[in-house]
């Protein structure tokens, strides 16, 4: 089998959800409609409406010795009670502050005239270049079709037309129409706070623009304004050749496509106002990007099976189309997120959007969505130049990290928020989400910051971002963590999103498994950085504070404790997997012990014996949250459970998917990227897993997968697995090293163990290719 380089489809796009996407990394269109109207909205990745206030966090620090003694006497109400009437104090006014929305910028829609009905419709998208396109026959045997082409090296975006007739239609540039919302959260449409101009055709060009009417913001967002670093407009120009013979009209520009032509329609959008202007990671092209890995799974299925056919085969079982399912998420997941990847990392939709009423603001939210979805895959793929996207978009706003620290905590160092665009202050919270407690953000971004350094060896993004990092969440965790009598540290009030635990009404609770995780993490990469870039730390302290801090408890019921102080109890029955955090990296010492491993194994099986419970989409199922998958899917690998890895990916791939080629967020609901991102990094992990100085090869390999291929994945230690090819006698690995990536490692000999053998292998020398034989306790399953 071929190597999934696109996809057709034969369904129509009705909806933008349902759309065809295309990117260049900082702009981005959707292409929806049918023969009679097609429409593409505009996206810019800048264009957040600064339209929520930017309210400082409140000032809670003062009273923070009244929450934290609240929640230590297992009165969570009343901390939340104090927290809300400090920040009353403090100017808010009772209500949930969503960040500033992501919206698109504009529409452009083609209406031609004459006969539309189609005999035949297709929707075909080309991974390697980015190319999407629909094409259809009408009855009387003409062949029309319109596609986007981004050239993301040099930035633009082009709409092309094409018919085997001559063709009159109109082509409009406006608002765009306000489809409907993708979820409760937030409902608000914020076109009520923009004020479009009539579309101009003028130099050959159509054009409209859009600006934010401050006069309209509600009155609390104008007494407490929004930042002023996003754009307060845009224009939209479509470049419209003087051979089409365009006449202005009502709304756009009547043009004529001569038959058998191809007509180019160049699209730029200009933002005015904000942080536009910024280098983006890479320049390279999509294609170059996206070549850089590829999954094959032989799965037997021919791309002349539609993915509609594909995804219907899965959904009924067809073992083939499963992993044809698998192969096609793990290309279009790597092509959505590198066309969504600019100067800033995709959003919880990338960079597309048809709405202006988007679920959750279309932000970027980190207590899960950003690390286990648009980022989650950069690195182990082959692209991990394109992380520094989130390291950028983190680092526009440490003040505001600083001031959290020290308004919510009293404390040093930086908070970073549970979700940000526009700006990173902690003001988005609510008695039921108190994410302004959350204090493992910082620490996870770190994480993610020396995992790219560590493929890589790039000193210079580890001195720019991960040191400072580094440095400010150590500040951070130092300065609020606080003793009991026997000298155990411990941190509350403390939140573990977005969970309550069982015997409590609020959230809030002491030591949340991930706080505790992500810091005792911090430690051991904090004093890595400072030894390589010859930097002083008290390590003492460091490792002090690190041995102080609470130990991992199995839980009531044998499960891994989403809280480590017992008072809480376990909330199995929620979308997030939060306590999952010291599995899914690298192995966490205090983690390892046969108890803790098996606690952990039981809390996926549980997990996701509570998602099989009601395996559908919507208000009663829990077929929800894509990246609580990636974060079970992840552990399991980890942890060697290969059929509960398996389970997640194949869900994934078979119920998050749209024929489109675009995930959801839940099964077949809510236009998000997270399963784009997320499903890549769980298949590597299944196949291939790191720790400095060593490689595991098909640690979590399940039956269902009896032969197959993954090429170009980057591992700690600047390892690049060139190719892994295996069967049911070995496994074949092609290896080299990163020119430049010493720092990394100690040595240039690497252990690599699997299917129960283990070589070491000297790659000072240059690549090398070396073959594992299966060994008979490792056999496959009888029949496989």
């Amino acid at each position: 089998m071929p190597i999934r380089t696109g996809f057709w489809s034969s369904s129509t796009a009705l909806d933008w959800e349902h759309g065809l996407v295309a990117g260049t990394g900082s702009l981005g269109a959707v292409l929806s409609g049918a023969p009679a109207r097609h429409i593409v909205h505009i996206c810019h990745e800048e264009f957040f409406l600064p339209v929520n206030s930017a309210i400082a966090a409140p000032r809670i620090a003062y009273r923070i010795d009244e929450v934290r003694a609240a929640v230590l006497s297992e009165d969570s109400d009343t901390a939340a009670r104090i927290t809300s009437l400090a920040a009353a104090k403090d100017g808010y006014d009772g209500r949930m502050i969503w960040t500033d929305p992501f919206v698109p910028v504009a529409a452009l829609s083609w209406t031609p005239d004459g006969p539309t009905e189609e005999s035949t419709y297709r929707r075909v998208g080309d991974f390697t270049t980015g190319r999407v396109e629909v094409e259809w026959v009408t009855t009387a045997g003409e062949w029309s079709s319109i596609a986007l082409i981004p050239d993301r090296a040099d930035g633009t975006l082009t709409l092309e037309l094409f018919s085997t007739r001559e063709v009159d239609g109109v082509l409009s540039l406006d608002f765009g129409p306000d489809e409907p919302g993708l979820g409760d959260y937030p409902s608000t449409d914020y076109g009520i706070f923009l004020t479009p101009s009539e579309p101009l055709f003028e130099g050959g060009r159509l054009m409209v623009d859009v600006e934010v009417d401050a006069e309209t913001l509600p009155p609390f967002v104008r007494e407490h304004p929004p930042s002023l670093s996003q754009p307060t407009g845009a224009r939209v120009e479509v470049d419209v050749s003087v051979d089409l013979d365009p006449r202005p009209v009502d709304g756009g520009v009547r043009v004529r496509v001569p038959a058998g032509a191809t007509v180019s329609l160049p699209i730029r959008v200009e933002l005015s106002g904000g942080l536009v202007g910024s280098t983006p990671s890479s320049t390279a092209s999509h294609a170059s990007l996206f070549a850089a890995s590829s999954l094959d799974l032989h799965s037997g299925v021919e791309d002349s099976v539609s993915y509609d056919a594909v995804l219907e085969s899965a959904r009924a079982g067809d073992a083939g189309s499963v992993l044809a399912a698998l192969e096609l998420a793990f290309a279009a997941g790597r092509h959505t997120i590198i066309s969504s990847t600019g100067v800033l990392p995709p959003t919880l939709v990338g960079i597309w959007q048809g709405t202006r009423r988007p679920a959750w603001s279309g932000d970027w939210t980190q207590n899960g969505n950003v690390q286990h979805g648009g980022v989650a895959s950069l690195v182990a793929s082959g692209t991990p130049e394109l992380f520094t996207s989130y390291l950028r978009a983190i680092f526009r706003h440490v003040e505001d990290y600083a001031e959290n620290a020290e308004r919510v905590f009293g404390g040093e160092g930086w908070l970073l928020p549970a979700r940000f665009d526009s700006h990173g202050r902690s003001n988005h919270f609510a008695a039921a989400h108190p994410h302004l407690y959350w204090m493992a953000g910082g620490a996870w971004v770190l994480r993610l910051a020396w995992d790219q350094f560590s493929a890589t060896g790039d000193l210079e993004t580890l001195r720019e971002y991960a040191w400072p990092l580094a440095r400010n969440v150590m500040a951070f965790a130092t300065s609020v963590v606080f003793a009991d009598d026997t000298g155990t540290l411990h941190l509350a009030p403390s939140y573990s999103p977005e969970n309550t635990p069982a015997n409590r009404t609020n959230p809030l609770a002491v030591d949340a498994t991930m706080d505790v995780a992500a810091f005792r993490d911090a430690v051991r990469l904090g004093i890595r950085i400072a030894d390589l870039l010859g930097e002083d730390v008290d390590r003492a302290a460091w490792e002090s504070f690190a041995d102080h801090l609470p130990p991992y408890r199995v839980a009531d019921g044998g499960t891994f404790a989403e809280w480590l102080d017992p008072a809480f109890d376990e909330q199995l029955a929620h979308r997030h997997v939060s306590q999952l955090y010291p599995f899914w990296y690298e192995e966490d010492p205090a983690a390892q012990t046969p108890e803790l491993r098996a606690a952990a194994l039981e809390t996926i099986r549980r997990k996701l014996g509570w998602r099989d419970e009601r395996p559908w989409a919507g208000r009663d199922g829990r077929q929800e949250m894509a990246f609580g998958l990636v974060g079970l899917g992840l552990a399991a690998a980890r942890l060697g459970d290969a059929e509960a890895a398996v389970r997640c990916v194949e869900s994934l791939a078979r119920d998050f998917w749209r024929p489109n080629a675009v995930s959801t967020h839940d099964g077949d609901s809510i236009f998000n990227v997270d399963a784009s991102g997320g499903l890549p990094a769980v298949v590597i992990e299944m196949l291939v897993q790191s720790q400095p100085g060593s490689l595991t090869l098909l640690p979590a390999l399940p039956a269902s997968w009896p032969s197959g291929s993954i090429r170009g994945v980057r591992a700690r230690g600047g390892v690049v697995i060139d190719e892994l090819t295996w069967d049911a006698d070995g496994a074949t690995v092609s290896l080299e090293l990163v020119p430049g990536s010493d720092a990394t490692r100690h040595g240039d000999i690497v252990t690599v163990s699997g299917l129960g053998t283990a070589l070491s292998v000297d790659l000072s020398h240059g690549p090398r290719t070396v073959r594992l034989e299966r060994t008979p306790e490792a056999q496959p399953p009888a029949g496989h």
